[in-house]
């Protein structure tokens, strides 16, 4: 394990294996605009940074899950886009939608370059709201293996690349652990960004950043206010405002979906633990200054050469606004993703 030296661009260590990425996606190290130096800033303008929005989604898929709830998916099909071409599945992050700025930003390089893009809602997001009794968490695979199987019995000869932001990007990397040389569907490479591999640690960072904290709890809370008045039935918990995200986890999450405690929920839902096993290509791409999602122990973790790991130093939760490789490109994590998907599709 070489010593891990600290530079603007990517963190050196982890086996060389950053360096070797970054040559052979020829892609510049990252380099923060001035005004967005900190993983905080990073973090607020990379949410809020204007974009270029895709057009407007072609189709709205229902998916009916084995339990009863409701997935609704977005879909954005290029004119050009033939049967059996390639489609691109985005899964977003905790309190997110098909509508969260990295989705659209997302959905529009890939539409742009001929891809069929499908954006899931996780259960009772975006247009699903109010559609199923069970929120999501960070640990739920199924729901993923279910659409992937889903897109499977629709385009039949099409490969599946997934992307994953934030808990999505943990989601992604856990299934295609567990799936391992097996992969769900058509699935042939995954993308997780800034994926909280670590879930016991991100909650603690979540406590050491109030006002991104509150932002969060106020969202989870508000959902959880929702389904109790749409299923007055279902034996959901009165949860104060003022908790923590690990308080929110301890009292509601792990109860409603089985987990003993947060630490048991942490435990069997965090990434980090199946990393191992992931057997087609990946793309890791994560921060060490994100205020969220620590990066750190992938430093240690075992993985195969299929897995490409890229570690910044500056960058934030889902950031990454500053210099890339061509004059044009203000997201690295954009451009990055591009060009891996360009080389691991020439494969």
């Amino acid at each position: 394990m070489n010593t891990v030296e600290r530079k603007w661009g990517a963190i050196v260590g982890i086996e060389d294996r950053v360096e070797r990425v970054l040559k052979k996606l020829k892609l510049n190290k990252f380099y923060p605009f001035p005004f967005a130096r900190s993983g905080f800033w990073q973090t607020i303008y990379g949410s809020q940074w204007p974009i270029l929005k895709p057009s407007k989604p072609d189709f709205f898929h229902h998916l009916v899950l084995p339990d009863g709830d409701i997935l609704v998916m977005a879909e954005n099909r290029p004119k050009r886009w033939k049967t059996g071409s390639r489609i691109m599945l985005l899964i977003h992050g905790l309190s997110g939608s098909h509508e969260s700025v990295y989705m659209q930003r997302m959905c529009r390089r890939m539409q742009k370059k001929g891809y069929m893009v499908l954006r899931l809602n996780l259960r009772f997001s975006g247009p699903g709201r109010g559609l199923s009794r069970k929120p999501y968490h960070c640990g739920v695979s199924d729901d993923a293996r279910f659409v992937l199987e889903w897109i499977k019995k629709q385009y039949p000869d099409s490969p599946v690349t997934q992307i994953g932001f934030s808990l999505g990007g943990n989601l992604t990397l856990k299934m295609a652990g567990e799936d391992g040389s097996r992969p769900s569907g058509n699935l042939d490479s995954i993308v997780a960004v800034s994926a909280p591999v670590d879930l016991a640690r991100a909650a603690e960072l979540f406590g050491q950043n109030p006002f991104l904290q509150k932002i969060f709890v106020r969202t989870l809370k508000r959902d959880l206010d929702l389904m109790k008045k749409l299923y007055p039935n279902t034996p959901y918990l009165d949860i104060a405002h003022n908790i923590s995200i690990r308080e929110f986890y301890e009292q509601h999450t792990a109860p409603m979906h089985g987990f003993k405690d947060a630490m048991d929920y942490y435990r069997k839902c965090s990434s980090i633990h199946f990393i191992p096993e992931i057997k087609v290509p990946a793309l890791i791409l994560s921060s060490h200054d994100d205020p969220i999602a620590d990066p750190a122990r992938l430093h240690n973790v075992h993985h195969s050469d299929n897995v490409d790991i890229l570690l910044t130093d500056k960058g934030g939760h889902v950031g990454f606004l500053g210099f890339g490789t061509e004059y044009n490109e203000v997201r690295w994590s954009d451009q990055a993703i591009a060009r891996w998907l360009e080389d691991t599709m020439a494969i």
